[in-house]
């Protein structure tokens, strides 16, 4: 068994001759079966053939008498032939005997047989231990009548058994004979071609193994064992070629270590090695004069004999889980030095794939002292800021409240002012002003008192929206403002702040506001009324700053989850710089502000635009170009 394992010609030579026999048996059982079958076949068309030709009357009935005429018919295997009536009576037979006679008490032939015999018939039997081969032809007078005659012919098998054995034993010996030649074929060829090469080389192969690098690898062939030559001889030149960087290497490793070692002494940080029970194995010469211990006093010591438990106990569980993980730890440290303590920061890394109780590491160790005492100035820093922080929200609080309780306070009187002027207004229009027409100073005089009158409700009234929007804007920061969130149509506001509005338009008649509403657009839900209040603020400055041409309001869907409304106007525009801040607090683009003739305002209504949007997760922005309009982008999730 095991030169059957080391030879491997024996292995080749037995796969291949069990693969032959297996093709050449299942070929031999294929052309076997198709053989015998064309045997079986050639005998049953022979035997056919008397009754077939007697059917067509190509062949006397009184032909089976003659032996010589059924040999050359059905071959040698005939034994004997009859032609027998529908009756059952035989008329023609081989043995004379059985002429007259019927069938039946002569043969054991079933009568049904006969009967119901309408086509040619085979019938295989055995008569005294011996396979026989009978045909029955029926004859008739012309296509589809009964039959008159029967033509029956008897033949025996053992001719035909023979031949098939033969057949058998052709291919058997055969296949064994392909099989003995291909073996030796090759066994011969493989040992010639293939094991003697082998072995050189595996002569080449040991030698090379023993160090020899100058040896004759052969041989200098094409095939695969010659490219595995050139494989063993590219490896040999490989293998000098190594050993020549190795040498090189090695001698550049030492020059490498010295720079290294000069490097690491050179660094201000203190680089030692240590094992896993916390033992100096090396310690860098870097100038720490201000430290307790230097390179001769740790040596050889571990950290648990020079240091603190406390500070030692860290230091330990940070070497052992540096050489269990593998991964490089940090740890910061405070130590007792000549003159003061010194905060130092640590950086771990282990030394190779050593995790157990043999691994080491390198403790890199940096005086981070000056840092510490950054950090702490920080801190305080910080400290103090954070109070600020904590100041300046109170008086925010204050801000608000004394902005609410003022506006509040404001509130009263003035409504009484504004109240009382109209009143005096209705009273001195009614009952005085139709009194001073006759009279040209009262009627100038009067006509000074109604316009001072107008005057102070006007402003009045201005003063008031100014502290509606300073509470409205307060209460919003504040998070006090009450929303009446529901289900609403963009369609319905637009429709409601065009109504709101479309007085002051009607005031100029060069000036047209149109609006551009898209079809199908989602819902939104939102305060009516205060977003109504945020188109309303986009309306009016665009009518104020806009003394002829177009306003639009636009409502459209860019995305199936988003409602845009755009308020577009052709006015003066508003400069690049002033975009941005006009949505601030009590600021109003610089451009608006420098005709006179152009109406001023507080400067809140866009801040409070901004605040409501906001609450609303939406958006809103400008786009402007000087000379060519300005509009107005507000985008809000729908529903």
């Amino acid at each position: 068994m095991l030169f059957f394992k080391k030879n491997l010609i024996l292995r080749i030579g037995t796969v291949v001759i069990l693969v032959e026999f297996l093709v050449l048996t299942s070929l031999g059982l294929f052309y076997t079966q198709r053989f015998s079958h064309e045997v079986d076949r050639f005998l049953e068309d022979n035997i056919r053939l008397p009754g077939e030709l007697m059917n067509r009357q190509l062949l006397k009935y009184e032909s089976v008498s003659d032996r010589d005429v059924m040999v050359d018919l059905v071959g040698e295997e005939f034994e004997t032939g009859s032609v027998i009536g529908a009756d059952g009576r035989i008329y023609y037979s081989f043995q004379p005997e059985y002429v007259g006679k019927n069938i039946f008490t002569v043969s054991g032939i079933n009568p049904d047989t006969l009967t119901e015999t309408t086509s040619p018939t085979l019938v295989r039997n055995n008569e005294n231990n011996k396979e026989i081969l009978l045909s029955i032809t029926p004859v008739t007078a012309y296509e589809g009548a009964k039959p008159f005659f029967f033509v029956l012919i008897k033949a025996g098998t053992k001719a035909s058994q023979i031949r098939k054995k033969h057949i058998a034993a052709l291919f058997i010996f055969g296949s064994a004979f392909c099989i003995m030649l291909t073996s030796m074929v090759i066994i011969i060829y493989s040992r010639h071609l293939v094991t003697k090469p082998l072995n050189k080389l595996k002569q080449s192969a040991d030698a090379l193994s023993n160090g020899e690098l100058d040896v004759l690898i052969p041989p200098d062939r094409g095939d695969e064992i010659g490219s595995l030559a050139s494989s063993f001889s590219d490896m040999r030149d490989s293998i000098c070629q190594k050993i020549q960087e190795l040498e090189d290497a090695n001698s550049t490793s030492k020059e490498r270590e010295g720079r290294l070692r000069a490097l690491v002494s050179a660094l201000p940080d203190r680089v030692v090695l240590l094992d896993w029970e916390g033992r100096y194995l090396d310690v860098s010469e870097a100038d720490h004069d201000s430290l307790r211990f230097g390179k001769a006093d740790l040596l050889g010591n571990r950290i648990q004999e020079m240091y603190d438990t406390s500070l030692s106990d860290r230091a330990l569980d940070t070497i052992r889980r540096t050489i269990t993980t593998g991964q490089s730890q940090e740890m910061e440290y405070e130590m007792d030095a000549l003159t003061e303590h010194v905060w130092f920061e640590c950086k771990t890394s282990r030394i190779g794939d050593e995790s157990g109780e043999n691994g080491t590491i390198v403790w890199v160790a940096r005086d981070i002292t000056y840092r510490k005492k950054i950090e702490d100035n920080l801190t305080k820093a910080k400290e103090k800021a954070e109070n600020a922080s904590l100041r300046l929200q109170e008086l925010d609080q204050t801000k608000s409240a004394l902005v609410s309780s003022v506006s509040h306070e404001l509130r009263t009187p003035l409504t009484s002012l504004l109240g009382f002027s109209r009143l005096i207004l209705k009273n001195f229009s009614k009952n005085f002003w139709p009194m001073a027409k006759e009279n040209h100073t009262l009627l100038t005089k009067g006509s000074q008192i109604i316009e001072n009158l107008n005057i102070l409700i006007h402003e009045g009234d201005r003063l008031t929206r100014l502290i509606n929007d300073i509470l409205d804007l307060n209460k919003i920061e504040q998070g006090y403002t009450e929303w009446r969130d529901e289900k609403t149509h963009p369609a319905i506001l637009v429709q409601k702040a065009v109504n709101a509005v479309s007085g002051q338009f009607n005031d100029n008649p060069k000036l047209t506001l149109l609006t551009q509403i898209d079809e199908g657009l989602p819902d939104i839900v939102v305060d009516n009324d205060r977003l109504i209040q945020v188109l309303l603020n986009l309306l009016t400055n665009a009518a104020k700053f806009t003394m002829a041409g177009t306003v639009t309001l636009r409502a459209s869907s860019p995305q199936t989850d988003l409602i845009r409304l755009e308020v577009a106007d052709t006015g003066p525009g508003i400069p690049y710089s002033e975009q941005e801040r006009i949505f601030e607090i009590f600021h109003q683009a610089g451009e608006y502000g420098k005709a006179d003739d152009r109406p001023r305002g507080a400067g809140l209504g866009l801040a409070i635009s901004r605040e409501i949007i906001a609450h609303y997760h939406g958006t809103i922005w400008v786009e402007s170009e000087i000379g060519l309009g300005s509009t107005f982008f507000i985008e809000l999730p729908a529903v």
